[in-house]
Parts: structure tokens; sequence; C-alpha cells
């Protein structure tokens, strides 16, 4: 749960002060999405991968306390540095630990608490996200340096190193080879599930990239009203993601959650496109939150049953599409929010998050987990 929290707050920490960064260093918006992007998220794509024989060496409770720190270390590293530069360099040192924990985190929710539980650390993202850019946008309406949401950040980032424990009875997390690599690349479901994490958890990075400037300059509010409205977003989506997997159950679940979650999505994307109050706004912002939470649980659930004894190996593949995605897409946002077509970026999302509901209308087939026996979750032990 916590690590998730610090996985969210290190996504949305940028936001809120994309604006007051033009300022101190002289850059465009489009420069600011380098760092809530492309740099951040070009780390997470690196490191996404390197946590399966991470995990199988030294341990999925190992791999998630490295997660951590290195987060921790890249926040002080952007709350301290004088120069642009040393805010990318930064970005990818806290990139490098998401990468690290989008992987270590849920496996290890799947193995403690299942569904459930999964849902929960989701939930704990999105939360980040929520707490991040409500609490930045708050600071940077009461004239706070943008450098102290950073310092929070890191702050939060060290909390699971205090209560992660020093071991953990779960199954051995096996390094895949490159002969399941290519045959999964050819599996069509992986690709549909691939595409569903792109909107499930790329598109709502995006959004949180430039929800807070977007609101401030075509719904004219304050930038304490606009993080308002950005923590009702990923608020909600923190509440309803445990929830969903009780909204439906049997057979439909799948499609009920993931295609109606996703088609609810993109709804409040085009109500976001067409706003320009913030009463309109807080409808927006209700269906986004919304949608982008009912697919999140059995969407993780199906990626992890559907190559059985592959679960780490498998989210690792599908979760690579939204580690990159924002690498391009936040900047191409952002130099589209510069300019007179700002609600198009809005509308184009809305039209993806759409087009892969749709196509969730089938069900993925069910898979049943290979049996292993439990191993102490410790390298000198594994040995």
């Amino acid at each position: 749960m916590l690590l998730g929290l610090g996985v969210g707050w290190g996504a949305g920490n940028v936001g809120p002060v994309a604006i007051s960064l033009t300022h101190s260093f002289g850059v465009s918006l489009a420069a600011v999405g380098l760092l809530s992007g492309t740099a951040y998220f070009a780390a997470v794509a690196v490191a996404t991968p390197l946590v399966v024989p991470l995990a199988a060496r030294a341990g999925v409770v190992s791999a998630t306390a490295i997660a951590a720190g290195v987060m921790l270390a890249g926040h002080i590293l952007f709350a301290v540095s004088p120069a642009f530069a040393g805010l990318l360099a930064a970005r990818i040192v806290v990139g490098a630990g998401a990468g690290l924990a989008l992987v270590a985190g849920p496996v290890m929710a799947r193995e403690l608490g299942g569904m459930r539980l999964l849902g929960l650390f989701g939930g704990a993202i999105t939360l980040g996200i929520a707490v991040a850019l409500g609490l930045g946008s708050a600071l940077e309406d009461a004239g706070a340096s943008w450098r102290v949401g950073f310092v929070i950040s890191a702050a939060v980032c060290a909390l699971p190193l205090l209560v992660l424990p020093p071991r953990l009875a779960t199954r051995p997390v096996p390094v895949p080879e490159r002969a399941f690599v290519a045959a999964a690349l050819r599996t069509g479901m992986l690709w549909r599930l691939g595409a569903m994490f792109l909107a499930v958890n790329g598109v709502p990075l995006v959004v949180s990239a430039w929800l807070v400037a977007y609101l401030m300059r075509e719904a004219h509010v304050r930038a304490a009203v606009a993080g308002g409205l950005a923590f009702v977003l990923f608020g909600l989506t923190t509440l309803v993601r445990p929830l969903a997997p009780r909204l439906a159950r049997g057979g439909r679940a799948f499609i009920t959650l993931a295609a109606g979650g996703l088609l609810i999505a993109a709804a409040g994307l085009v109500v976001l496109a067409a706003s320009r109050s913030a009463a309109v706004c807080v409808l927006a912002v209700v269906l986004m939150g919304t949608g982008f939470a009912l697919p999140y649980a059995v969407m993780v659930d199906a990626a992890e049953r559907l190559f059985p004894g592959q679960a780490a190996a498998t989210l690792a593949l599908v979760q690579t599409g939204p580690n990159v995605m924002p690498i391009v897409v936040i900047p191409l946002v952002g130099s589209v929010l510069g300019g007179p077509h700002a609600p198009w970026a809005f509308v184009v999302l809305a039209a993806f998050v759409a087009a892969v509901g749709l196509v969730s209308l089938h069900r993925p087939p069910a898979g049943k987990p290979a049996p292993h026996p439990p191993v102490a979750d410790s390298a000198a032990e594994a040995s």
C-alpha cells in the first residue's frame, strides 16, 4: 500500500508546479513535459524488465525495498537541484524506482491478499496521485516554493522502508526465457491486455501531468480549485478500484468492469474537452475517476493468469506500454495545451480509450496458476 502511494505521488507531483517551473527555469510547458513524461517514463520503461531477475535473485521484498529507496533518492535530488538538467536526472532516478515498484508491488499484493489487495495497491497509486496533485496545488496557491513538494515526496517514499517484512513466504519468481517472451509476443490476448493497460494505467498518467494546468488555462480556475478537482478524480479512483471486483462477479465480470469502465472514462474525457466551467469539470472528473478504476483488478488478474508460472514476466510485458506511451504523449499534449486547440488533446485520448473499451467486450480465456511450493523471500535462504 505505502509503495503504491509513493509511486503515485511521484507521478503526480510535477503537474501542480508545471507553470512555476517554466518561470523558474525559463522553459516551455513542452520542456516541463520532458520531466513529467519523457525522462520519468523512459526510466520506468528501462527498469521494468529488470525487476524480474532482481526479484528472482534477491526476493520480492528486497526488490520492493530497492524500489522505494531509489524513488526516495530521486526526489531528494529534484528538491535540491539548481539547474534544469539536474531535474531531468532526478526524474530518471525516480522513474527507475517506479519501474521496479510497478511490477514488484502487484506481485507481492496478489500473493498476500489476492484480487482485493491488488485493488488496494492500485488504489494506493491513484491516492498518491490525488494527494500529490491536491496538496501540490494548495502549496502553489499559498506561494510556497515548488521544492517543498518534492521534500514531502521523498518522505512518502521512505515510509515503505519502515514497515516491509524481513521476508515473505511466496512463490519463486522465475526468470523468463527468450522463448517465453517470443511466444508471448505472438499471443493476441497479450496485445489486447497491453492495449487495456495503456488505457487504464497510461492515459490517467497523461491526464495527471496536465489536468491542473489545463483547468487553470481553459476553465480559468485557481490552482487550489484545479488541484481539488484533480484530487477528486484520483481520489475517486482510489475508492472505486478495491470495490470494483464486488460490483460484478462470474463470467461477465471482465466485460462489465473492463469494457464498461473504459467507455465511462472515454465519456469523461469528452466532457473535460468540452468544459469551460468548474461545474462541468466536476462531471468530467467523476466519470473519469470511476471509469479508469473499474477495470484495474480484473485487468491485472487476467494478465497474471494468462501464462501460468510467469505472472511477474507477463506484468512486465503489458506494463511496458503504459511506461513508454507517456514518453512521447505527455510532451505532445503539453505543446498542444500551449496553443488554441488544447481540448483536442483530450478528444484524441477519449477516442483511444473508447476503442479499447469496445475491443474489451470479449472476455479473455481463463487460466490457472501453476502450482509452486512456498519459499522464503530471501536470497540467502534461496541458496
